[in-house]
């Protein structure tokens, strides 16, 4: 086979490329710290990389969840415990009233101290979680109760009529998805068959009023006592068991976002196996190369000659 200068020249010119090729590819991984900067680099190993970024994308984005879940149910639960807390003064209020012998005045301060209770009960379920209401089921952009103060002297508390008992859900995990919300008709219980607390505790507005104004001063007292009362108490566990339920659904959420933080930590791991680049490995690996690059550089200067060419003007 019969090999020419020009040929030589060619395959010089052709390896001296490659060379050069080789020690920017190296520079760039030393750059940027990756093993792989185009899918060309390595197929396999690059769509290996995209899955992991993308795994560890959509896990992050769990775990993001969880967080808006968590601060939401936690809000709630303080709100529940506000509820409570309202519940066991009016609860205090309606034996004080059944029990006592007060004037006419000491019952209208006993009422309008209830009333104002009330207030407070239909504010804290009003209470909202980044500008969204956290009692009106699915509907989150208008206040689920309102409060109306009546001519009589009696408040109430009214359900509105665009809130409902609709879960709000997050996916927390593939495939996991969380209910974060308690809405104003489950802490009534005023669905199908429900104990409708509602309606006790504008009963209650209602019988101290009547109290007050002396109507009827002992049947109504024994009503406060009896039925209205019991309502309460079982409105206050009613409450008790909804804090319970946001409780267990916040821990499953906090566990579930330890797994997250752990799979994300073992996803980093696989991903820097087969990305990272070792700095000190590709260092000397990049040296190797500029001493071949500068190799083919001085052999090229001496494969090819001057020619009369070179001496033309």
């Amino acid at each position: 086979m019969r090999i020419t200068n020009s040929s030589m020249i060619a395959n010089h010119m052709y390896d001296t490329q490659q060379n050069l090729q080789n020690m920017d590819k190296l520079n760039k991984q030393l750059n940027t710290g990756k093993m792989i900067n185009r899918v060309s680099d390595d197929p396999h190993k690059a769509i290996k990389i995209m899955n992991l970024n993308n795994e560890i994308k959509y896990t992050e984005k769990y775990n993001y969840n969880i967080d808006e879940t968590v601060g939401w149910m936690n809000n709630t639960d303080s709100s529940l415990e506000e509820v409570g807390t309202v519940l066991n003064d009016i609860k205090e209020s309606i034996l004080k009233a059944g029990n006592g012998t007060y004037s006419k005045e000491e019952f209208k301060a006993i009422s309008a101290e209830v009333n104002e209770k009330i207030k407070e009960l239909g504010e804290v379920l009003n209470s909202s979680h980044g500008g969204r209401h956290m009692f009106g089921g699915t509907n989150v952009d208008e206040t689920p109760v309102n409060v109306i103060e009546n001519s009589d002297g009696t408040v109430t508390i009214e359900l509105n009529p665009k809130a409902n008992s609709n879960d709000l859900n997050a996916e927390i995990s593939e495939g996991i998805t969380i209910d974060y919300n308690v809405s104003a008709k489950e802490i009534f219980d005023t669905g199908t068959g429900g104990k409708d607390y509602l309606s006790a505790i504008n009963d209650v507005s209602k019988l101290l009023n009547d109290i007050a104004n002396g109507n009827d001063v002992e049947a109504n007292k024994s009503k406060l006592l009896g039925d209205t009362k019991d309502k309460v108490d079982s409105f206050f566990n009613h409450t008790l068991d909804n804090r319970t339920k946001l409780g267990v659904r916040v821990s499953t959420a906090e566990k579930i976002k330890e797994l997250n933080d752990e799979n994300i930590l073992n996803m980093k791991g696989v991903l820097s196996l087969n990305q990272d680049v070792n700095h000190v490995e590709k260092f000397i690996e990049l040296k190797s190369a500029e001493l071949v690059y500068n190799a083919s550089i001085q052999v090229g200067a001496k494969l090819i000659q001057p020619s009369i060419l070179d001496y033309l003007r």
